[in-house]
């Protein structure tokens, strides 16, 4: 599995093959086979480039021949040539401007598009990861990376578009006019002063990035623990521990600090090898040069070219190296970000799956099992068959399983053994999509969207009217509460939820669910936040809604599931018994032993 977020293992491939690697997999959003108008902007685009280093390279010729035209005496009639000549380089100066300005009206929907389709096509496939993925990375550091990647592309893009390659152009064009001008000495010159400042450059910011990526990996790190603290602020004021938060944060920007300052003084000893190899190549041909018009081989003219030539080139490659660490940097990021999507999904569709087929809801379970840990199996050959409109109760102590049998249904996970069939499908053979269209879950941990009371039960059903929303909250038995709020349905409901109470984000899940009008529902601890007049109303409120409905409930207390046509007891993940009510307190087995204790300890709590 890639690694990502954290420094690249000392077996990887050379960082080069990484940079053609990231270009690989930005190229088809870069020339996307679906969009004709994206391609052709920026093939204009790249003509544009050309035309304007062309124009660039040109112009200080026209400079050249003016002067040599005005510094030697000549007649009347002649007099029109370099005013000629100087109106052809304002002109063609005013005509370069004019392309490098048409590049940005071009360039700007080329940098947006990509910049949507990529960031669009990380963040589908980061949900479409799976849960195991999810438990084990923070929040805060997928969203940096993200956020990083995305500004990495930006300044990618304007880089290489606005910077490099007008650069290497005239680079290519001045070298060409150097040789077939004034010999191979002075292309000579250029041509050995470019190869070693590129070495020297390539080489101190390759250094540089093995530095960088050690800082931007703790950045991340560090970014994750901020957030995470956010996201658990309760929690940290509950047990007091703002320094022991802070002073963890603090340790985590110490690191990033000193890396940083690594990665700095680094940088700052490449760039005056840099400038030094460019002193040195200016001043060797400039000595050339004045040797040349001394000794009659060169026009002043062609000494104003040439060092028109080198004051073009120096200063673009005097910025080449921020904007080559600028380009490392920015792939720094945007391989981060990419890497999120060579991460595979552990549950994926097969390539011939189908939608799963319409049916009653059915549902078997046939010798499942499963195991979050290949040590430590969670599911022992576990079996049964739950009729269309039946209520399975699914009871235990905790760590016997249950939770993950919901888990197993929702295809977050698939089995290590058996099959779980739905209709007579085997869910494994199905699409998620049409799975997860059919069932709908109560989760014992309810998190909402940080937005509207009415968005978060319509997220359910997506286009639902308000009427049905209402409907769903009314089953739910929370629309007189919601009514009675002063914003109603539009009140915001905070980070997760938090301006609700734990029985109220359950209600508001509650009526999700109904809202979805599934096939099958499941219930995990639907009721447990729930205090006891509450939950006899809602419970009440489900089975009239679940009736008809294949319904799937998960429990711990047993009180809840009494009425349920069939109540399947796991321990240790096997399932140990199984029936109604009644006949498991008839069999004085596992279920009456629970039962009995937790009578028992709701005497003992009245």
């Amino acid at each position: 599995m890639p690694r990502i977020l954290n420094e690249r293992p000392s077996d990887a491939p050379a960082l080069p093959s990484v940079d053609r690697r990231v270009f690989r997999l930005m190229l088809p959003f870069l020339w996307p086979r679906d969009d004709r108008g994206l391609r052709v902007r920026l093939a204009v685009s790249m003509t544009l480039l050309c035309l304007t280093a062309a124009l660039n390279a040109t112009v200080p010729i026209l400079f050249a021949r003016a002067v040599d035209r005005i510094s030697v005496p000549a007649g009347t009639e002649l007099a029109a040539v370099p005013v000629a000549l100087l109106l052809a380089y304002g002109a063609m100066q005013w005509l370069a401007k004019v392309f490098n300005e048409l590049r940005w009206a071009l360039y700007g929907p080329i940098e947006q598009r990509m910049q949507r389709h990529m960031g669009l096509a990380v963040f589908r496939h980061v949900h479409e990861l799976s849960l195991r993925f999810h438990l084990g990375r923070r929040t805060g550091q997928i969203s940096r990376v993200l956020d990083n990647g995305m500004r990495g592309i930006r300044e990618l893009l304007f880089d290489v578009v606005f910077l490099i390659l007008p650069l290497f152009a005239e680079i290519a064009i001045i070298c060409a006019v150097l040789l077939g001008s004034f010999g191979a000495a002075f292309a000579g010159i250029t041509v050995a002063t470019l190869a070693l400042y590129g070495v020297c450059l390539v080489i101190g910011s390759e250094w540089l990035r093995r530095r960088q990526r050690k800082a931007v990996a703790e950045g991340a790190e560090a970014h994750g623990k901020a957030v995470d603290s956010l996201l658990n602020y309760e929690t940290v004021k509950y047990f007091g521990n703002e320094e022991h938060i802070a002073g963890r944060y603090e340790g985590a920007l110490r690191e990033v600090e000193r890396l940083t300052v690594n990665a700095m003084l680094w940088r700052s000893l490449t760039g005056i090898l840099q400038v030094s190899i460019l002193g040195a190549g200016l001043t060797a041909m400039i000595l050339l040069a004045a040797s040349e018009v001394a000794a009659g081989a060169m026009t002043v003219g062609d000494f104003v070219l040439v060092n028109t030539y080198l004051l073009q080139l120096i200063r673009p490659l005097d910025r080449l190296g921020q904007l080559y660490r600028s380009i490392k940097q920015s792939l720094t990021d945007v391989e981060q970000m990419l890497e999120l999507l060579n991460q595979p999904a552990e549950v994926a569709d097969a390539p011939d799956a189908v939608p799963l087929p319409a049916g009653p809801g059915r549902l078997r379970f046939e010798r499942v099992g499963f195991a979050y840990d290949p040590r430590r199996p969670v599911l022992r050959d576990v079996s049964f068959e739950l009729p269309p409109g039946g209520t399975l109760a699914i009871v235990g102590p905790s760590g016997a399983g249950k939770s993950t049998i919901g888990r197993l249904l929702f295809r977050f996970y698939d089995p290590t053994s058996g099959r779980i069939l739905f209709d007579g499908a085997d869910i494994s053979s199905v699409t998620q999509a049409s799975l997860r269209a059919a069932i709908a879950v109560v989760p014992q941990d309810t998190v909402l969207f940080n937005d509207t009371i009415l968005y978060n039960i319509a997220f359910g059903r997506p286009g639902a009217s308000r009427a049905e929303v209402e409907r769903a909250a009314r089953l739910a038995r929370i629309h007189d509460f919601v009514a009675g709020l002063p914003d109603g349905y539009d009140s915001l409901v905070g980070e997760r939820g938090l301006k609700l109470s734990g029985g109220e984000k359950q209600r508001v899940a509650i009526a999700r669910a109904i809202l979805k009008r599934p096939r099958l529902f499941l219930f995990d601890e639907a009721t447990s936040a729930l205090d006891s007049h509450t939950e006899l109303a809602i419970q009440q409120s489900l089975r009239e809604v679940s009736r008809g409905t294949t319904t799937v409930v998960i429990a711990h207390r047993l009180s809840t599931v009494v009425h349920a046509d069939e109540i399947l007891v796991l321990e240790d993940g096997r399932a140990v018994e199984r029936g109604t009510h009644a006949a498991l307190l008839a069999r004085d087995g596992a279920y009456a032993a629970l039962w009995a204790r937790q009578q028992a300890d709701r005497d003992a709590a009245e």
